[in-house]
């Protein structure tokens, strides 16, 4: 069993001034997300001047040059530093790596600093106002979160769930911190982990252990479809992801990105060859011909060197 006090190994504050935050939220990275956490955090600030906000940021490695930039007198940002040891051992499916864990321990290490808390993956981007999600009362309820309504019934009941059991979407989650602790989910969700192999390791385990203990939010808070909405989260659920040359549908999330710290940073490159055919693919309908047959010969070169 993993001793939760000796998981945090250093903190760092990055603030101006000291304040009682109307809300405090959560990310949990690894170093390859700490820019596009930087943009999230980015829009947030963007479309919630009005409100004093605390970012918790819960990862291996940190640079502060970028995230100055992004300290107000109504702001503050405080970094945690891991020590993923026992993370490290768990398993971990497709583009997914260890860091999905790191928020299952977020509850544990601001206890007594904080009743409530939002969690957000760094995929996500804030389109509007989050006074709502300050405003709800949690009440008995331990989790709020949003459906995810393309989960399968098969892949549902595999899980050993209902059929007709409400399956959620992890990536954006309010928790309220007293109930995750005297529910023991941490040390619930060490005994289920391990049990056999899951699609989505972290979100599967958790709406199985607390099936009985989540308030559904609007789909507004969590956007992945195609429904006709005005999103608040807008969550790119899929890859590429839009930080990517080769994403496309990405101009809402670019309109943020060129405005942030980040903006004179190249978007990333094709990371395998399967993102190399959708450059290419991506570049061909731009008319952009000449490049989209030096990236369809990398994506050829690449398939058959697997």
């Amino acid at each position: 069993m993993i001793n939760l006090n000796n998981l945090v190994i250093a903190n760092h504050l990055l603030s101006v001034s000291d304040f009682s935050p109307d809300i405090n939220i959560a990310f949990a990275i690894d170093k390859n997300y700490l820019k596009p956490c930087g943009v999230t955090i980015f829009s947030i600030i963007k479309n919630n001047s009005d409100l004093k906000i605390k970012f918790h940021i819960f990862t291996t490695y940190f640079d502060e040059s970028f995230f100055n930039e992004l300290i107000a007198e109504n702001i503050q940002i405080e970094v945690h530093i891991l020590k993923t040891d026992y993370f490290d051992q768990l398993q971990t499916t497709g583009h997914f790596t260890t860091a999905i864990y790191y928020r299952l321990s977020i509850a544990n290490i601001l206890n007594n600093k904080v009743d409530k808390f939002i969690y957000l993956d760094a995929d996500i981007l804030c389109s509007g106002s989050i006074k709502e999600l300050l405003n709800l009362e949690l009440n008995d309820h331990l989790l709020c979160a949003v459906r995810d309504s393309s989960m399968k019934v098969q892949d549902i009941t595999n899980l050993g769930l209902p059929k007709n059991q409400l399956y959620f979407n992890s990536g954006v989650l309010l928790i309220n911190t007293k109930k995750w602790l005297d529910f023991k989910v941490f040390e619930k969700f060490t005994q289920l982990i391990n049990k056999k192999n899951y699609e989505y390791p972290d979100q599967d385990v958790l709406n199985i252990i607390l099936k009985d203990h989540t308030y559904y939010l609007d789909e507004k808070f969590n956007y992945f479809s195609k429904n006709p909405i005005a999103p608040v989260f807008t969550h790119f659920v899929s890859t590429p992801k839009p930080w990517s040359i080769c994403a496309i549908n990405n101009e809402s999330y670019l309109e943020y990105y060129y405005q942030s710290p980040w903006r004179n940073i190249p978007l990333d490159a094709p990371r395998n060859y399967k993102e190399m055919k959708k450059y290419a693919k991506k570049l061909w309908f731009r008319r952009n011909f000449l490049q989209s047959f030096k990236w369809f010969y990398m994506y050829l070169i690449g398939k058959l060197k697997q």
